[in-house]
């Protein structure tokens, strides 16, 4: 099967998700347990086992990953405010609004892409490094700044700090530590069984949680949006690791995770902190929905086939 084909077999769980829920054998509400089970199980010991299972030497190259990848998404955070200034939209939809167009769903979304797209295990290192590192840590952080500030909301301390107790943030540097250490087959082989839960889990769980909730009256910043997230992100990525020397393999699969749809926790943020929640879900819906075409198009582009 081709790249392509494979990247729509993955984008056919979401949408037996999103068919269960129609048909109500599942609701919407399951998506959170399925969320939990996925946060604090299967998606830490993916990453531990993505991580620990690369036996070549981890260049420190690997590091222009995360640094780069989140500077861009700086710029397209200012590129949505600056825009959104334009359209004179209500400070809680600009809140929302950049939001969804720097953040992208680069785990639950990114790492079975990325899984499906490459056979070489540094892929997934790179994807890793730019979920954790470019876009979870700042979207927990930055994001949240982002999400209360427009609103008129505050967020305390506990909040930031929390992503740092995140399972799979965690995963890493104890994936690293352990590197050089044998660990026992059976425990392994149990990291490796439930590693392999978590793309269908997550593909499940992400048809679950879409929803296209009315987007009336703001038709021009959800293109936005879309535009910045789904072509302008993965464009400016190209160039800018291009421009600090990163190739290859690490090149791609770091310009694919650019180029992922709208995460689906920068609405979880914006409802939490009183930005426009429901526009950041419409946006959502609409973002996953054209990177069904976006995404092959950048593996084509990127000459994964």
């Amino acid at each position: 099967m081709s790249v392509v084909g494979t990247v729509f077999s993955i984008f056919l769980l979401l949408f037996i998700g999103y068919g269960t829920k129609k048909v109500r054998l599942l609701t919407a509400k399951d998506a959170d347990l399925l969320n939990t089970v996925v946060l604090y199980l299967t998606l830490p010991a993916f990453i531990f086992e993505a991580i620990y299972s690369y036996h070549e030497p981890l260049p420190w190259s690997l590091a222009k990953i995360p640094i780069v990848g989140f500077a861009m998404i700086a710029v397209v955070l200012a590129m949505a405010y600056g825009i959104g200034r334009m359209l004179k939209m209500d400070r809680p939809t600009l809140g929302g609004m950049i939001l969804a167009a720097g953040f992208g769903n680069t785990g639950f979304l990114g790492y079975p892409v990325t899984q499906a797209a490459f056979n070489h295990k540094g892929a997934l290192v790179t994807a890793v490094l730019y979920d954790e590192l470019a876009m979870a840590l700042p979207l927990y952080t930055v994001g949240i700044a982002i999400a209360a500030s427009f609103a008129g909301a505050k967020a305390d301390r506990k909040q930031f700090l929390s992503v740092f107790t995140l399972p799979s943030m965690i995963a890493i540097p104890v994936a690293l530590i352990l590197r050089p250490i044998t660990i026992p087959h059976p425990l392994m082989a149990a990291i490796h069984y439930m590693a392999n839960g978590t793309v269908p889990l997550v593909m499940i769980s992400l048809g679950l949680s879409l929803s296209a909730s009315s987007l009336k009256g703001y038709a021009a910043p959800a293109v936005a949006v879309c535009v910045l997230k789904l072509a302008v992100l993965p464009v400016i990525t190209y160039y800018a690791y291009r421009s600090v020397g990163v190739a290859g393999i690490t090149l791609q699969a770091g310009v694919l995770e650019s180029a992922m749809p709208t995460a689906v926790m920068s609405c979880v943020l914006a409802m939490r902190f009183g930005a426009n929640g429901r526009f950041v879900a419409g946006a959502i819906f609409v973002a996953t929905l054209i990177s069904l075409a976006t995404i092959p198009a950048t593996l084509l582009i990127l000459g994964v086939r």
